[in-house]
């Protein structure tokens, strides 16, 4: 069910907030105002480094300083940057509130407001809370996220193109609603928190767009619906089930113990597809002594129809995980209030049985296939951003695959990516250098290494020089005096797998 969520500020206030933002706040203005020092500083979170570079008392300065440093500013330095947006309307909207410095009035922010662009766009302005290093003491369970790590992976990650609808589940301060609008005819966004939802309205109207904005738990509020394409950054956070009342904040915690959120979302959103449709949610799992983490993810596809890919990007033990989590809500390391709630939550770990938690992206897209091909894997390395592209790009060479099969990609002239490397490297033992191992290894995409024997090798090397793949197994076989028919056999499944990674692409088209 769909329902009208008025921003927080009122009408004026948000037409006079956007000029003064489009006139002093924008992401150029502050790059220029903090130079490139200043801007490495920022993005380290070096927060006394750009306080340092911004004491020139310019519009822009004073917007920094309230905004991204959380530091109070006078009255006067507010009127100035502020204008046309009377500083009482300011305060009185709960953008900014009084404070006291060294007996003098100033002011300082209520709330957290920044630009955002996504490259080659105009800025857009996202409201949200303050983070934890702006404020004092833990979040309030209610908190808005802002942008964020998890945000910005999300969105880095998502598959862009033209779509009718699209849908942001967990909308949160509506940065993922952001970047749908871009491409999406329509978009709805959905969150649990009416307080986000006022937010997400509020940075809608901020940047000038209207999204269809709906309050209600996970799927719940598009039953029945589908979209072409789904976005979700869900309350993920493994534990006993925390909520807002026993010590959980709604942006992360579900409520629901272990990785019971996750699998929820992974085994419904394929019925919420269109046919085509793609869905990318951030997703946790646990891992434990009884099951492979592939496995288990595996299962919660069986019987979707979908297509999958999955990355696991960390894996952390219970310690580390607890205290991530920990920091992020801005508890402080050893207080008594840090000390209790990660005993009960390591607790929780033991009784579970919890080894691990696996921490990644989940990538669907909808087939009404009898038998989807589901790749879990792991994808630790650092690969090149936005990573959208590498993921639009798999499901396009798994529709080459699938349309050619093993008889028809024999005849066909593959491609070794342009950014391929080959490194050769010796072992020193008693008697000299010894052969060590070779790998091929992308140097942009997804950088994947893949161990290489002299066969894989010398099989890139004939692709390379233009022949077709059949008569590439046949030149290996003569090479190594193995029969055609076992080259073959043993390397299809070799070239299918790097087919995949984009190690090797299909022939160009005319």
């Amino acid at each position: 069910m769909s329902t009208d969520w008025a921003p927080l500020f009122p009408a004026a206030v948000l037409t006079r907030l956007r000029y003064a933002l489009q006139a002093h706040y924008s992401s150029e203005a502050v790059n220029e105002a903090l130079g490139l020092a200043g801007s490495a500083a920022l993005a380290r979170g070096d927060l006394l480094g750009v306080e340092r570079l911004t004491r020139q008392g310019s519009a822009t300065e004073a917007w920094i300083r309230l905004f991204l440093l959380g530091q109070p500013i006078s009255e006067s330095e507010a009127v100035r940057a502020l204008a046309p947006l009377g500083l009482p309307d300011a305060i009185g909207c709960g953008l900014l509130t009084s404070a006291q410095a060294g007996g003098a009035a100033t002011v300082r922010a209520a709330l957290d407001l920044r630009p955002y662009s996504e490259d080659g766009g105009p800025d857009w302005w996202i409201l949200s809370d303050l983070g934890a290093e702006l404020r004092v003491g833990p979040l309030d369970p209610e908190h808005v996220l802002g942008i964020g790590a998890a945000a910005t992976t999300l969105a880095q990650a998502t598959i862009r193109g033209p779509v009718s609808n699209a849908l942001d589940l967990g909308t949160g301060s509506g940065v993922q609603a952001l970047h749908l609008s871009r491409h999406a005819e329509r978009v709805v966004a959905t969150d649990l928190s009416p307080r986000a939802l006022r937010m997400a309205a509020t940075t809608a109207a901020l940047n000038g767009l209207s999204w269809d904005l709906r309050q209600g738990s996970l799927l719940q509020p598009v039953a029945g619906e589908q979209f072409d394409q789904i976005v979700c950054n869900p309350p993920f956070i493994v534990g006993p089930g925390f909520t807002a009342e026993s010590g959980g904040f709604t942006y992360r915690d579900s409520g629901l113990a272990g990785d019971a959120v996750c699998r929820e979302l992974v085994t419904g959103l394929p019925a919420r597809l269109t046919p085509g449709g793609t869905a990318q949610l951030l997703a946790n799992w646990t891992i434990d002594a009884t099951q492979d983490w592939a496995e288990r993810l595996t299962g919660w596809l069986q019987g979707s129809g979908c297509d999958a890919w999955v990355w696991q990007r960390e894996v952390a033990e219970p310690g580390e995980y607890i205290s991530l989590w920990l920091r992020d809500a801005g508890e402080q390391p050893g207080s008594e209030r840090w000390r209790a709630r990660y005993e009960r939550w390591r607790n929780w770990f033991d009784e579970a049985g919890v080894l691990a938690v696996g921490m990644g992206l989940v990538n669907l897209r909808q087939m009404h296939s009898s038998r989807p091909v589901v790749i879990c894997e792991d994808v630790p390395q650092p690969i090149e951003q936005p990573a959208g592209p590498a993921v639009a790009s798999w499901f396009e060479r798994l529709d080459y695959l699938r349309a050619l099969g093993p008889a028809g990609l024999a005849t066909e002239r593959l491609r070794p990516a342009l950014d391929l490397v080959l490194d050769e490297r010796s072992l020193l033992g008693p008697d000299g250098w010894q052969p060590g191992f070779t790998q091929l290894r992308q140097s942009g995409g997804m950088r994947w290494e893949v161990e290489a024997d002299s066969a894989v090798a010398g099989l890139v090397a004939a692709l390379s020089a233009g022949l077709a793949l059949q008569p590439a197994f046949e030149l290996i076989s003569q090479l190594l005096d193995l029969p055609s028919d076992d080259v073959a056999a043993a390397l299809t499944p070799v070239v299918e797998d790097l087919l995949r990674r984009g190690v090797l692409l299909p022939p160009r088209r005319s």
